[in-house]
């Protein structure tokens, strides 16, 4: 159970970025929600929630969250749920696409975190929890910059445990499968029937929803796991054991 930490969340306006906003202040969490939407969060109405409107590109402006949106307060958690997914033949690519794809998956996470790690802005034994990816290990066709960014967050979180610990932060990854998130539906309108249900066919437990993945990241910012650091735990319906 987690309740009363206030926790920090990229991607917030869709997907499980969302639905873990919604949960944390159903359990008297307060929450900072960091996204390029507002019109999509708000339904979110609560004296426990601020949203910080502002695009991961603009590294300049992270500041808006820790010396403005924070107030002089602490953070416990932060999750870093923004993702950017791209399914592109590797000789489409170029060094200024597969830096955009980095930018939001890895770069944007490892510069909030810099901020979150000083002691002005988190308490000890805070947790962090970045959302990778079973293709982060598992890799597929068409997805040469997706897969390099959650492989590469995979390495952040086992360098950034060891050297955080000592103020008692855990940093984990998760890893789902495919989530059916409006990510998931913006890739299945662009291929045909027959490769969704192949998708759907390489998850045993059929694709998640974002509620199966909830309670995973609700644990994990939860002091109950107190002695958990520097992991990636699958969270993928059987995809990764086949």
């Amino acid at each position: 159970m987690i309740t009363n930490k206030q926790i920090l969340i990229t991607g917030a306006t869709s997907g499980i970025g969302l639905s873990l906003c919604e949960y944390l202040l159903e359990n008297n969490c307060k929450v900072i929600a960091v996204g390029r939407n507002e019109d999509k969060i708000k339904n979110l109405k609560s004296d426990n929630f601020t949203f910080v409107k502002l695009d991961l590109n603009e590294f300049s402006e992270y500041s808006k969250i820790f010396d403005e949106a924070l107030n002089g307060e602490k953070l416990d958690g932060f999750v870093h749920c923004a993702g950017m997914e791209e399914t592109l033949p590797i000789t489409l690519y170029t060094p200024e696409k597969i830096q955009n794809i980095f930018n939001i998956n890895v770069f944007s996470g490892i510069e909030l975190l810099r901020f979150f790690s000083k002691k002005k802005y988190s308490n000890d034994g805070s947790s962090v929890v970045f959302i990778s990816s079973v293709m982060g290990e598992l890799g597929q066709p068409g997805k040469v910059g997706y897969c390099a960014t959650k492989s590469a967050i995979l390495g952040l979180v086992k360098a950034s445990a060891l050297e955080l610990a000592k103020r008692k932060f855990r940093v984990n990854a998760i890893s789902p499968g495919v989530v059916n998130t409006p990510m998931t539906q913006k890739l299945f309108s662009q291929i045909d029937q027959d490769n969704i249900q192949r998708i759907k066919n390489m998850h045993p437990l059929d694709i998640g929803e974002v509620e199966d993945v909830i309670p995973l990241l609700a644990f994990l910012l939860s002091n109950n796991s107190r002695w958990i650091t520097g992991q990636n735990i699958k969270i993928d319906g059987g995809y990764s054991i086949q």
